[in-house]
């Protein structure tokens, strides 16, 4: 009996993933690749103003794994570190690139498949709208994540 081949592992699966996304008139497209370093929440007002709602929910990857492919992004320098991108034709939010941290977190909503990750923190839970029902299983922290999550690149 000839034995059939393995397929890939889960590694090699979530190694080859990708997650395509883009802006409303299709001007811009972008991809990460692989799964991202974390999936969060936030709930600080520069998020909700830079998208409009009442949370911004984002995949964050590190610079070598994510890259535009078509188009090109506008941003507005909303700190010293971080720009946040937006399709300069039509002005959809993108994502926002972080130049101490060396990554991009991707906004769920631009993405082709949002539901493909799911979000496991929630940021500045207490500027969360106090009508919005808690999200059962998320950690919650006041503030951003301790140095020792986002240095090490994982996930809460």
């Amino acid at each position: 009996m000839v034995g059939r081949e393995a397929g890939p592992t889960q590694e090699e699966k979530m190694t080859e993933q990708a997650h395509a996304g883009g802006c409303m008139c299709g001007a811009v497209r972008f991809r990460g690749t692989g799964a991202p370093l974390r999936v969060g929440l936030c709930h600080c007002e520069t998020c909700r103003r830079n998208t409009g709602s009442s949370f911004l929910a984002f995949a964050v990857f590190p610079r070598g794994r994510f890259a535009v492919e078509r188009g090109a992004t506008a941003y507005f320098q909303s700190s010293p570190e971080g720009r946040r991108h937006f399709c300069a034709a039509c002005g959809s939010p993108l994502f926002s690139e972080w130049t101490d941290t060396e990554s991009f977190d991707v906004y769920l909503g631009a993405l082709d498949a949002p539901h493909a990750v799911t979000p496991r923190y929630e940021l500045l839970w207490g500027g969360r709208a106090p009508w919005l029902p808690e999200i059962p299983g998320l950690e919650c922290f006041e503030r951003n994540l301790p140095a020792e999550i986002t240095e090490a690149g994982g996930a809460p």
